[in-house]
C-alpha cells in the first residue's frame, strides 16, 4: 500500500481511488461508530475522501497512511457531529434499512451500537479496523495506558450487552 500513497502524493488519482476502494469499510465503520445515523456515515465519508484527496501530500511516512487517513475520518464525523447538533438532536437508535458492513453479524453489530460512542470507537478501531494499541492512542490523542483502558472498558460493556441480548433470545 506503501507504493499506492507515494503514487498518488505525486498525483496519480488511480493509486488513490485504489486505496479509497481498499480501506473504504474501515473509513464507514470508524464513521458509524461516532455518527449512527446512516446518511451522517456517509456524508463524513465522503468529506474524509475529499480531504484526504487534497491533503495526502502533507503524509511524511506512507507506512502511516490508515492511521492518518482514520484520523481524517474521525476528525469529519465530529466535525459533522457538531453541526448536526446545532440543528437537531441525533438519533440514538441506528436506522432501518441498508447496511454496508455486511462482515460483521447482526447480533454483534446490535451489541456495538448499544454501548457509549466512546466504547464503539475504540472496539470498532481495534477490533474492526485492526488498528493497533498504539495507533489508537495516537489517533485519540490519548495515552497508550488510556486506550487499554478505554478498550478493556469497551470490552467489559460489549461483553455484558451482548450476553444480555442472548438472554433475551437475541438483539
Amino acid at each position: 500500500m506503501e507504493r499506492f500513497v507515494r503514487k498518488a502524493q505525486k498525483g496519480d488519482k488511480d493509486a488513490f481511488l485504489r486505496l479509497m476502494d481498499e480501506y473504504q469499510l474501515p473509513m464507514y465503520r470508524t464513521a458509524k461508530a461516532i455518527l449512527q445515523n446512516e446518511d451522517d456515515v456517509e456524508d463524513a465519508v465522503q468529506e474524509a475522501v475529499y480531504r484526504a484527496f487534497y491533503k495526502i501530500s502533507s503524509i511524511r511516512q506512507p507506512k502511516f497512511f490508515k492511521t492518518w487517513l482514520t484520523r481524517v475520518v474521525i476528525n469529519c464525523s465530529y466535525d459533522l457531529l457538531r453541526q448536526r447538533q446545532g440543528l437537531l438532536p441525533l438519533e440514538v437508535l441506528p436506522e432501518e434499512g441498508r447496511e454496508e458492513d455486511n462482515d460483521t453479524p447482526l447480533d454483534v453489530r446490535a451489541a456495538l451500537a448499544a454501548l457509549s460512542e466512546n466504547d464503539q470507537l475504540v472496539l470498532t478501531l481495534y477490533y474492526l479496523n485492526d488498528l493497533p494499541v498504539k495507533e489508537i492512542a495516537k489517533l485519540l490523542s490519548i495515552s497508550e495506558g488510556a486506550a487499554k483502558m478505554r478498550l478493556s472498558h469497551g470490552r467489559k460493556k460489549f461483553r455484558e450487552v451482548y450476553l444480555a441480548g442472548q438472554a433475551e433470545g437475541g438483539l
